[in-house]
C-alpha cells in the first residue's frame, strides 16, 4: 500500500448543521441496513448528526447552506458529554444539555423565530424524530493538500478545517492539490479503520457563510468551484469499522 499522510484532526458533530468538537479519536462503524424502520443507514462516526435543529410550525430541519435564517446555526456548537448527551453552545459561552427543559425557548431567542430540537435516529425518549435533509455519507475526508490548492488561488482566504465539517482531516505533506480525486473508488486504511472512498464532496453555500473566528468569503465556493469543479474532499464508505486516532497513518491502494 502507499502512505498518504496521517490524521491531523478528527471531528465529530452530534447536531447536524451547528458546530462540532475536536476529538482526539473517533470510533467508527459500518453502517446498519436494519436502523430501527428508518431509511437512512445509521453508521460512521458514533453519534454524529444524532440531532437535528428544525420548525416546529412546518418540521422542516434547518437549512443554513440556502435560507437565510438558519444562517444563525453556525455560531452554535454542540458535543457530547461523558454520558452520551448532547450539548449545545451559545455564543454567550453557556452550553445546554439536550434534554434541559428551556432549550426550545433559548434556541428560538436565538435565531428570532420558533426552533425544536429533534433526534434523527429515535431512542424512544421524549424528542421527536425527523429525518435529516439528505442521507450523508458515513465518511468525509478532506486533506491538507486540497485547502492549500484552494488557498493558492487566493492567499487572503481564511480557510479552516470548520469550513468545510470533515470528519477526518489528512494532512498529506504534498504540493497543494485535490488529492483526494485519485482516491475514488480506491481503499484506504487508517489503524483498524477500513474504508472504501466513494465520490466527491459537492461544496454549498455553507462553506461561504460566517461563523465564529471565520469571516463570510464568499470567493471560498468561488475557487473551489474553479478549482475542483465544486468539489473538495471525499466521502467514503465503512468497508471494516475501526478506531482512528490523531496522528494515525494513512495508507491507501495503490
Amino acid at each position: 500500500m502507499h502512505f498518504v499522510g496521517r490524521i491531523a484532526e478528527l471531528w465529530r458533530y452530534p447536531v447536524s448543521s451547528l458546530g462540532g468538537e475536536r476529538m482526539d479519536c473517533l470510533d467508527i462503524a459500518v453502517a446498519d441496513d436494519e436502523s430501527g424502520g428508518l431509511d437512512y443507514p445509521t453508521g460512521g462516526v458514533a453519534a454524529n448528526r444524532a440531532f437535528l435543529i428544525f420548525d416546529p410550525e412546518t418540521r422542516e430541519p434547518a437549512a443554513p447552506e440556502s435560507s437565510p435564517r438558519w444562517r444563525k446555526a453556525l455560531h452554535l456548537v454542540s458535543r457530547l458529554r461523558p454520558d452520551g448527551m448532547a450539548e449545545i453552545g451559545f455564543p454567550d459561552g453557556a452550553f445546554l444539555a439536550a434534554d434541559a427543559p428551556d432549550m426550545d425557548e433559548r434556541l428560538s431567542d436565538h435565531f428570532g423565530f420558533p426552533v425544536g430540537l429533534a433526534e434523527t435516529r429515535g431512542t424512544g425518549r421524549s424528542w421527536p424524530v425527523i429525518a435529516p435533509r439528505y442521507t450523508a455519507s458515513p465518511l468525509h475526508i478532506l486533506t491538507t493538500a486540497s485547502i492549500d490548492a484552494i488557498r493558492a488561488g487566493d492567499p487572503a482566504l481564511a480557510l479552516d478545517a470548520r469550513r468545510f465539517r470533515p470528519d477526518l482531516l489528512i494532512d498529506t505533506e504534498t504540493e497543494p492539490g485535490f488529492v483526494e480525486n485519485d482516491w475514488i473508488g480506491r481503499r484506504v486504511v487508517i489503524g483498524t479503520l477500513e474504508i472504501r472512498v466513494s465520490e466527491g464532496t459537492k461544496r454549498c453555500g455553507m462553506t461561504l457563510v460566517s461563523q465564529p473566528g471565520l469571516p463570510e468569503q464568499p470567493d471560498v465556493l468561488r475557487h473551489i468551484l474553479r478549482g475542483n469543479r465544486r468539489n473538495l474532499g471525499v466521502y467514503a464508505d465503512i468497508a471494516a469499522p475501526g478506531r482512528v486516532t490523531l496522528g494515525d497513518e494513512v495508507w491507501i491502494d495503490p
